[in-house]
């Protein structure tokens, strides 16, 4: 990374993508690379949580050029980009509206990310039958299917 100076993006930065997907936001919650479509933002002053929320609902169309194929801007535009900050008492009553809402959805993407996992690594041992569930344990078969 180093040798192609690659800039690190710090841990709790806000992602936009502003090229081809633009408007795609993800908060980060380590240090990572991102290619030159990538725009980080990561400030003492705005809390990451606002910064995160303020970008996904941003209005991106009134800022760029858009062709037969689809919207993009630079970084040049990103840049100027207009961000509404507002005073310190009301940010900080939004923040405490808002975090624990996002905890809880940060808590059950994780849940779902093991899910997954676990679905991925018993399937296929059920399918091969290395594994198989006790003809004693009852199944609904109302709550198996979607």
């Amino acid at each position: 990374v180093v040798d192609y100076k690659v800039k690190i993006v710090p841990k709790d930065s806000v992602l936009l993508s502003f090229k081809l997907t633009i408007g795609r936001v993800k908060l980060t919650n380590k240090e990572l690379t991102t290619n030159e479509a990538i725009a980080h933002f990561y400030s003492s002053n705005i809390n990451k949580l606002y910064t995160y929320l303020y970008l996904k609902n941003f209005e991106y169309g009134y800022l760029g050029n858009t062709s037969s194929i689809a919207t993009a801007v630079n970084s040049k535009i990103i840049k100027k980009m207009p961000i509404l900050v507002p005073e310190q008492k009301v940010l900080k009553r939004f923040i405490n509206i808002a975090e624990p809402f996002m905890n809880r959805i940060n808590i059950i993407q994780n849940e779902n990310i093991e899910l997954n996992q676990l679905r991925d690594t018993l399937l296929p041992k059920l399918m091969s039958g290395e594994i198989e569930i006790p003809d004693d344990i009852e199944v609904n078969e109302d709550e198996l299917s979607i």
